[in-house]
């Protein structure tokens, strides 16, 4: 089968006249370690489950034979020999096939972990894995998704089993928002009565990112979106205004204390991770105290500066390197910003518009002039001028991720983040479920590997690898589609789903879901013609039956949206998001809809 059937796509792949490996009977997997590391022989384990696996020393490299018999020939030698891999980005691996297995050389662990996930996907494919080489590497060095825990969030476990899936598609970090549901020590009051992450909850979930070679990076707020924080009465008086609900005033000494106690316990909770994230996005009230604008004289970016390079100080003597978002420095002059501890990394986030080249260019240029370095963060799902959506605004999403691809790859951005809100803030309106946005991430993930990777053959690899649906199949039925089309075509495609049919379903549901609220829009928009015609019997008619189809249509799936979401989320959580999206119908049943004399009966 082409390269194309994988993902993410590889590099290079050269298919060889021959027989190919038939990998049907009984196996035999030899691993040669030049240090030991138990996570490989347990991946091995777990990736070929009926061979014999043996794990011995090597000098130099990692190595694995996968095969019918105890090949002895040094095959995977040969291969570190003729190795083309860069040398830079961990992660790169050379894969060999031929008629009595598959030989798989890497330098570090990382890259054969990722070599033995490229030999598996192919092994899925077919009975027989066609001979040739595949030689294999990330563009990308820090290939990060996002949890956002402010809102709706997936059960424990299922943020744990997640790890696996992402890095079959070669991921190896992960941004984590805890907010309140993460397991604080010291300011327990901070903690989620319900939904908080139990400590055991959260050790098992960083031993599973360790064991599939996932770097956690931690984000405590630290300035603004501190809503969890500043709702409390004990700290509202740390608010930068009274009405500015999640924004500390940078010039009390006590808040100053508090959010570093908060990054204390994050640090001293995440020994593995190199990095901390401070957040420091969306300070909207910055400098409206009396109190800063004598102080910093009114001036926004010296506050700001000012309270952000004591948290990079803070962070950096604690021993990790400190992100924070650029947007509060986006138009910050040269000459102020050169007052910027240059041990912090600008994240840079831009998730709409068509300029996104032009913008991060001009970012980056700015901040590596004073020796700052940057990352990057398109979206899989934001905003969007959608709030109420169920799913990601994919052609949004789509065109924002390729640009940024384009972009990090002339600019050379080593660590790129795919932001997955849940929301606006944590007092906002859930977005959507975590479970729809699978399509975007891989994507994501798919493009941080090989930013040369086929966009136009994404959305059929995708279809293969995570519902199981051959391209052919999924043509013959629908005809031709492109990269946006997913969510436009999955719920047609149910009865081919091999694969992960729960996520399909879900987003079929949610389809559904906005078929019946359609209906209950065009009830709100000719609900006027009752008041420029009352009494007549056909306007009042013909709104009835407007109102009768919406009605059972909503009616019919409430409670199936609210089944699919509790296999996701706790029932209370799954309720919230559900309420969320029938609020207003439920509010009309109750007030408009009975005075108009709508009903089920006539």
């Amino acid at each position: 089968m082409e390269s194309t059937a994988l993902l993410p796509q590889p590099k290079q792949r050269n298919i060889s006249e021959g027989a190919g490996f038939t990998h049907a009977g009984p196996l035999v997997a030899r691993l040669r370690l030049e240090q030991d590391d138990p996570r490989l022989e347990r991946h091995c384990r777990r990736l070929f489950p009926d061979a014999d696996v043996q794990s011995e020393k090597a000098a130099t490299g990692y190595s694995a034979w996968i095969g019918g018999t105890d090949r002895q020939d040094g095959d995977e030698a040969s291969l570190a020999a003729s190795s083309s891999i860069p040398v830079g980005n961990p992660g790169g691996y050379i894969l060999r096939v031929d008629e009595s297995g598959a030989a798989i050389w890497a330098p570090d662990a990382a890259g054969l972990f990722y070599g033995m996930g490229t030999l598996r996907q192919l092994m899925e494919q077919s009975d027989t894995v066609p001979p040739g080489t595949i030689a294999d590497w990330p563009d990308t060095a820090l290939r990060c998704m996002n949890y956002d825990l402010r809102q709706t969030y997936s059960k424990p476990e299922r943020l744990g089993s997640y790890l696996a899936d992402f890095a079959r598609y070669k991921v190896n970090g992960l941004l984590i928002e805890y907010e309140d549901k993460f397991p604080f020590e010291t300011y327990s009051e901070l903690v989620h009565p319900k939904h908080a992450l139990s400590s055991e909850q959260f050790e098992e979930l960083k031993r599973t990112a360790h064991e599939h070679f996932i770097e956690i990076i931690p984000l405590q707020q630290s300035f603004g979106h501190l809503e969890y924080v500043l709702r409390h009465d004990r700290y509202k008086h740390l608010r930068e205004t009274e009405k500015s609900t999640g924004e500390l005033c940078p010039s009390r000494e006590e808040a100053f204390e508090l959010v570093t106690g908060l990054l204390g316990e994050m640090i001293d909770r995440h020994p593995q991770s190199r990095y901390i994230h401070l957040g420091c996005d969306e300070v909207y009230s910055l400098c409206e105290c009396k109190t800063c604008i004598e102080q910093y004289e009114g001036m926004r970016e010296h506050a700001f500066i000012a309270f952000l390079n004591r948290l990079i100080a803070f962070t950096s003597d604690r021993g990790k390197t400190p992100i924070f978002w650029h947007d509060m420095l986006d138009k910050c002059p040269e000459e102020e910003l050169r007052q910027l501890d240059k041990r912090g990394v600008a994240m840079i986030w831009i998730y709409n518009g068509r300029n996104i080249d032009a913008e991060v260019s001009a970012l980056t240029a700015k901040f590596r002039r004073l020796g700052i370095d940057v990352m990057g963060a398109p979206a899989v799902r934001s905003f969007d001028w959608a709030e109420h959506q169920n799913y990601p605004a994919i052609a949004n999403r789509v065109d924002n991720l390729l640009q940024w691809t384009e972009t990090s790859e002339k600019l050379g951005i080593d660590c790129m983040v795919a932001t997955n809100w849940t929301g606006p803030f944590s007092l906002g309106m859930p977005y959507g479920v975590f479970e729809t946005t699978w399509y975007p991430m891989l994507l994501h993930a798919d493009l941080c590997w090989n930013r040369s990777s086929d966009s136009g053959t994404f959305i059929d690899r995708f279809l293969l690898q995570f519902h199981g649906i051959q391209p052919s199949v999924g043509h013959a039925k629908l005809g031709n589609y492109r990269i946006e089309d997913y969510y436009d075509i999955i719920w047609k495609l149910l009865d081919e789903v091999r694969l992960n049919l729960d996520y399909a379903e879900l987003i079929a549901i949610m389809h559904d879901y906005e078929k019946a609220t359609d209906r209950s829009r065009a009830i709100h928009k000719y609900v006027y013609r009752w008041e420029l015609f009352p009494g007549d019997a056909a306007e009042r008619r013909s709104l009835l039956n407007n109102y009768q189809r919406n009605r059972r249509g909503r009616d019919n799936v409430r409670p199936r949206m609210q089944a699919a979401l509790e296999r996701y989320q706790p029932a209370d959580m799954a309720e919230h998001f559900v309420l969320s999206r029938f609020y207003l119908h439920d509010y009309l049943e109750k007030t408009i809809y009975p005075e108009m004399g709508m009903n089920l009966e006539e």
